[in-house]
């Protein structure tokens, strides 16, 4: 059967199967453009269908859950994109530091975008609590981060005493807290990316071991 070839899992798709996925693609885009242009609050499946040029019955087939399974949807489109975004930075950093200036400066300027942005890192998270959507970035970004550090502790850039995973997951928690702030306009992005970056410098081999937290009172 003439199929194509699909970008996602590189095997060869039916013609059927590239139609569906292209409509579904084109409904995801459709809500991105209109919570871009409106907010999430204003992402309605009319608005949707107009923009799209499709119909309802023809969006309840491939999204049977509606609003609700577009935004997820959504939520998981943009997670891939800071991914690959992000994945493309850091294979071109010169550096360790560079390379984990590169999560921080994906992260900073989609959380500046004043609608998209904000559903990404605000109100996305208030309509999507659990699923493997919420987890697409940050679970990305840890890992790359932990490879960085393990391999600048390797070649002793980074101090023998940091823990590439547990630092790691540190760094992203504080970059999504960060993306939170510069989404709600409470933090500039350039601000964040110098405070980021000095964060991260404190990493470096020759800081000094960290203090071992007590065990008794």
């Amino acid at each position: 059967m003439i199929g194509s070839e699909s970008p996602r899992d590189g095997r060869v798709e039916t013609l059927r199967e590239r139609k569906q996925r292209l409509t579904r693609e084109a409904l995801v885009q459709a809500l991105l453009d209109v919570i871009a242009e409106r907010g999430v609050q204003e992402a309605t499946i009319s608005l949707i269908s107009a923009r799209s040029g499709i119909s309802r019955g023809t969006i309840y087939a491939h999204f049977p859950g509606g609003r609700d399974e577009l935004l997820r949807a959504a939520y998981a489109r943009l997670g891939e994109q800071l991914v690959e975004r992000t994945r493309a930075a850091v294979s071109a950093a010169a550096g360790w530091r560079e390379a984990l200036a590169a999560h921080a400066d994906a992260m900073f300027e989609l959380a500046g975008d004043a609608l998209t942005g904000h559903f990404f890192n605000v109100s996305g998270p208030t309509f999507i609590v659990d699923g493997a959507e919420r987890g697409i970035g940050s679970g990305a970004s840890a890992r790359m981060i932990a490879a960085t550090l393990d391999a600048a502790r390797a070649s002793g850039e980074v101090g023998a005493d940091v823990d590439p995973g547990s630092t790691a997951v540190l760094l992203v928690g504080a970059l999504r807290e960060a993306a939170i702030r510069v989404s709600a306009g409470e933090l500039d992005p350039e601000r964040a990316n110098l405070a980021f970056a000095r964060l991260a410098a404190g990493l470096a081999a020759g800081r000094g071991a960290a203090p071992r937290p007590s065990s008794g009172p």
